[in-house]
């Protein structure tokens, strides 16, 4: 084990480690807990371990959640077993994943639909969209509520429309579907029922305030997921609240700067960004994996010595998700392995799995974003000889 401190001998963030610190050391009587003065968590049992940072910020939570009053440097008698349970360390426990936006936009909301709809249609369940604060969550909420409501209100047109027609002439349902004729009746029924669908969808999807960490420090490294979303660009160093990526914009370094203050665990991982093209340089001109590559390659300036014929090429753009990766590295993140997709990305997908397209594509050339997906990790360099 490595070591922190006066060789206080680290607790490994794994359930077999945890469950050897506790039953070796069952008595409650002799088990307590303090704050270090800069934060970190000490579980006192016989001998003294510091919590993985990852179960600390668990911890300080349980303590909290148990004593409002717990301050740094006052120790108190705690059943380890119960904080065992509530650090949710267990190897085994099942994948978990989670949104994460910079911003609060409406498109954030679409994009957060749009991910869960395909998930709903595979009986997965719904991912909630993390926030780095309550002000951000309160605004995002906001703009949910609207938009289920005006799905609810668009939902109800047409049945509401076909009940008003056949009061008044007191028609059947099939006598109103033949005077409105039944390739129009049919399909107004159908999208009625894709809007009333994507309302209970928008109404179970969570918005999750991470104040303190505490969402982004549940996320448990090498086995949950976290995708960002947001709007992008080819070469972009950008996430976007709109399209045009003109507004809410937060660049790499503060998407990694948001996550490593929230709480994510520098161990963390598997972090992927759907924003349009999150790993494209320059636009693919096909998916063939030629051209892919060709998109993923960072774009060099000249050299920057003399005559420009000696020194350095700088890069004058690359993949987001490559930004990303070199950002989250400088933030003490240990091996970030950021995945971006090439292409557009197709919010509302009919495919039944979310899907990527080309610049000026239509639907029906459109693939699995799983298929165009490439991994980023950080870059020795930013530059290159």
């Amino acid at each position: 084990m490595s070591s922190l401190h006066t060789g206080i001998p680290l607790a490994h963030p794994s359930l077999s480690r945890l469950k050897q610190l506790v039953d070796g050391h069952a008595v409650s009587e002799r088990s307590r807990i303090g704050m270090h003065k800069d934060g970190a968590l000490i579980v006192y049992s016989g001998r003294s371990y510091l919590l993985h940072p990852m179960q600390t910020v668990r911890a300080q939570q349980f303590l909290r959640a148990d004593d409002p009053h717990t301050v740094p440097g006052k120790s108190r008698a705690l059943r380890l077993g119960d904080l065992a349970a509530r650090l949710r360390v267990s190897d085994s426990a099942p994948r978990q994943a989670a949104l994460y936006a910079p911003f609060a936009a409406k498109d954030i909301v679409e994009q957060g639909l749009g991910r869960n709809l395909v998930r709903e249609q595979r009986g997965k369940p719904l991912l909630p969209v993390i926030v780095r604060d309550d002000r951000t969550r309160e605004q995002l909420q906001n703009l949910k509520d609207a938009k289920q409501q005006d799905l609810s209100a668009k939902s109800r047109l047409f049945s509401d429309s076909v009940d008003q027609l056949r009061r008044q002439y007191q028609l059947s349902e099939a006598q109103a579907r033949q005077l409105i004729g039944p390739e129009t009746f049919d399909k107004a029924r159908k999208d009625a029922g894709i809007l009333a669908r994507q309302a209970d969808v928008l109404r179970k999807m969570e918005i999750l305030s991470n104040r303190d960490g505490a969402e982004l420090g549940k996320l448990v490294p090498d086995r949950d997921k976290l995708y960002i979303i947001g709007h992008g660009g080819s070469g972009m160093d950008i996430l976007a609240a709109d399209a045009a990526v003109t507004q809410g914009r937060a660049t790499a370094a503060d998407v990694a700067a948001q996550l490593a203050a929230g709480g994510l665990s520098t161990d963390f991982r598997d972090i992927r960004v759907t924003a349009c093209h999150s790993a494209d340089s320059r636009d693919p001109l096909s998916f063939r994996p030629v051209d892919l590559s060709r998109a993923a390659k960072p774009v060099y300036g000249r050299k920057t010595g003399w005559l420009g014929l000696f020194g350095q090429r700088a890069v004058l753009s690359q993949p987001f998700a490559q930004t990303l990766s070199d950002a989250l590295r400088k933030q003490g993140f240990h091996q970030p392995e950021v995945s971006g997709y090439h292409g557009a990305g197709v919010t509302y997908s009919a495919a039944g799995h979310h899907a990527r397209r080309l610049p000026g594509g239509s639907a029906q050339a459109d693939v699995r974003a799983a298929d165009v997906r490439r991994v980023f990790t950080p870059a020795r360099s930013s530059s290159r000889r």
